[in-house]
């Protein structure tokens, strides 16, 4: 007896359906591995900054860097870079907004153009006792700046979406170690 092989193209619906669980159940095999852990639910992940501003007032002391901020900003994102000497440090706000502290030690004129974005300058802030100089760039970023010796601090930045009262609790918590 000679077993006749089936030609292509005859295939039937059944052979269909059966291609098309195999190729599901690869998918849902992949979908089950691919979820992310449970430590990923967390949106927002807290950052020390503790060492960064250390390190940056070992090299720039005069500086004045965050502290004593209420409970509810949480601190996001730490970056210090080389020569010349920047930190910057990221706030989640209370009301969901982003407020970054930057500082430098990198000429004024610099530091303003890199953080402000060439932004306009606006009316003069007077936060405590200290008066800031205000920008506003094209997207609306607000950004406070005000020197402190060789360092020039910048609160808000080009990232920045915290609205005008925000940045004045951040520059408010500013202090000279």
């Amino acid at each position: 007896m000679v077993e006749r092989k089936k030609k292509r193209g005859r295939e039937t619906a059944g052979d269909m359906v059966r291609s098309l669980g195999l190729v599901m159940a690869g998918v849902v095999v992949v979908f089950f591995f691919a979820q992310p852990p449970d430590s990923d639910t967390e949106r927002i992940r807290p950052v020390d900054v503790a060492g960064d501003i250390s390190a940056f007032r070992a090299d720039a002391p005069a500086a004045a860097a965050p502290g004593g901020l209420p409970d509810r900003w949480v601190s996001t994102v730490s970056s210090l870079t080389g020569e010349p000497r920047a930190l910057r440090i990221g706030y989640n706000t209370p009301t969901g907004a982003y407020a970054e502290y930057a500082a430098s030690t990198a000429p004024v004129a610099q530091v303003v153009e890199d953080f402000t974005g060439r932004g306009e300058r606006l009316d003069p802030v007077d936060v405590g006792d200290a008066t800031w100089e205000q920008y506003r760039d094209g997207d609306g970023s607000l950004s406070l700046v005000r020197a402190y010796g060789a360092v020039t601090v910048v609160v808000g930045t080009l990232r920045a979406t915290a609205p005008l009262s925000e940045l004045r609790v951040l520059a408010g918590s500013l202090t000279v170690a």
